[in-house]
């Protein structure tokens, strides 16, 4: 069994697991946001959309799309 199977299984048995696991994602997509010179991070794989438009919507990052290719930006700091 590969690890990336044992951690779906994990995943699936405990509750929870998932709802930690799309706010650690988005904590580290915010943090490489903040430590790029481009502000910018490309969501490549597509099983991350929806925490991609999660993150967006808890104000972790802004979500927005360069034709059909989605990237994320910084949030902008309130004025």
């Amino acid at each position: 069994m590969t690890l990336a199977a044992v951690l779906s299984a994990v995943a699936a048995a405990v509750p929870g697991v998932r709802r930690l696991a799309r706010r650690a994602w988005c904590a580290r997509q915010r943090t490489r946001l903040d430590a790029r010179a481009p502000r910018v991070v490309w969501v490549h794989d597509g099983e991350k959309m929806p925490w991609a438009l999660w993150g967006a919507e808890n104000d972790f990052f802004e979500l927005d799309w360069a034709d059909r290719l989605p990237y994320l930006r910084a949030v902008a700091p309130a004025k």
